[in-house]
C-alpha cells in the first residue's frame, strides 16, 4: 500500500510540478486534465497508471508517437520504493518528508541545473527544527551526522571555489540538512553512494565524449537515488559501515 501511496505522490507531484514551472494558474493548475506536452491530447484515465502505461504504450504518446521522458517511470518507482522501505524499517516520519524534498529537488535540478533557494530554506529549516527537537526530546545531542555534514559541506564549498563551482551553494546546503536527520553510519553510506554514481555517470559521459570533465551534472537526482538505495539496502550498508568504522 505504501508503495501504492508514493507511485501515486510522484504521479501528481510530477504533474504539479510541470505545471508550476510552465505558467498555469489557479483553478488550471489543479483541476486542467493531463495531456501530451506536444500534441496536448487529454489523456485517459488507463494513460495516467504510474508506471504501467509506460510500459504499456511504450513510453509513447498513443496520438503524436511523443516519447515520453523516462525520468516520469523512474521518478515514481523511487519514491514508491523509499515509501515502502520507510514503512517496512518503521524509521521516523521525517523520512517521508526527506524523501519527498528529494523528489522535488531531483525535478528541478533535472531541468536547470538549481533548485529553487526557497524549497532550499524550507528543507533546512525542517532539519534544524527536527534536530533541536530530537534534542529536547531526548536530553542529548542525537547521533547523528552534524559533523561529518559540516566538515563536507565545507570541503564541498572550498572545492567549488578551487574547481570553479562544481557544487552549487544549494547542493552544499542540502548536504548539511540531511546531516541534521539522517543517523551517522546512515549519511556516511549516503555519501559513498552518491560519490559512486555520480562519478561513474560522468566517465560514463565522458567516454562516450558526450560531456568532458567541466561539463556541470545535476547533483540532485543522483542524491535522490542514493537515499532511495540506502532506505532500501540500509540492513546491509549498515552493517558494512559500523564494520569498517568500527561504530
Amino acid at each position: 500500500m505504501f508503495f501504492l501511496i508514493g507511485l501515486v505522490l510522484a504521479s501528481f507531484l510530477n504533474a504539479l510540478l510541470y505545471r508550476i514551472d510552465n505558467g498555469y494558474k489557479y483553478p488550471d493548475i489543479f483541476i486542467r486534465g493531463s495531456h501530451c506536452e506536444k500534441c496536448g491530447k487529454l489523456l485517459k484515465t488507463y494513460e495516467l497508471i504510474p508506471i504501467l502505461s509506460f510500459i504499456i504504450f511504450k513510453g509513447k504518446c498513443s496520438k503524436c508517437g511523443y516519447e515520453v521522458p523516462a525520468y516520469y517511470p523512474l521518478s515514481e518507482l523511487l519514491l514508491g520504493l523509499s515509501f515502502a522501505s520507510i514503512y517496512y524499517y518503521s524509521f521516523s516520519p521525517i523520512f517521508y518528508i526527506v524523501i519527498i524534498f528529494f523528489f522535488v529537488f531531483s525535478y528541478f535540478d533535472k531541468l536547470y541545473k538549481n533548485i529553487p533557494a526557497l524549497l532550499v530554506d524550507i528543507f533546512l529549516g525542517i532539519s534544524i527544527i527536527y534536530f533541536f527537537l530530537q534534542v529536547l526530546i531526548k536530553g542529548s545531542i542525537p547521533e547523528n551526522a552534524m559533523l561529518i555534514g559540516i566538515i563536507i559541506s565545507l570541503l564541498a564549498y572550498i572545492l567549488g571555489k578551487v574547481l570553479r563551482k562544481p557544487f552549487g551553494i544549494g547542493d552544499i546546503l542540502v548536504f548539511l540538512g540531511l546531516s541534521l536527520v539522517l543517523p551517522i553510519y546512515f549519511y556516511i553510506g549516503f555519501i559513498y553512494i552518491f560519490l559512486i554514481l555520480s562519478s561513474l555517470y560522468s566517465l560514463l559521459l565522458v567516454s562516450l565524449k558526450k560531456a568532458t570533465l567541466k561539463t556541470p551534472l545535476p547533483l540532485l537526482p543522483f542524491m535522490f537515488v542514493s537515499l532511495t538505495i540506502l532506505l532500501l539496502f540500509n540492513k546491509y550498508i549498515v552493517e558494512f559501515f559500523s564494520k569498517l568504522f568500527y561504530f
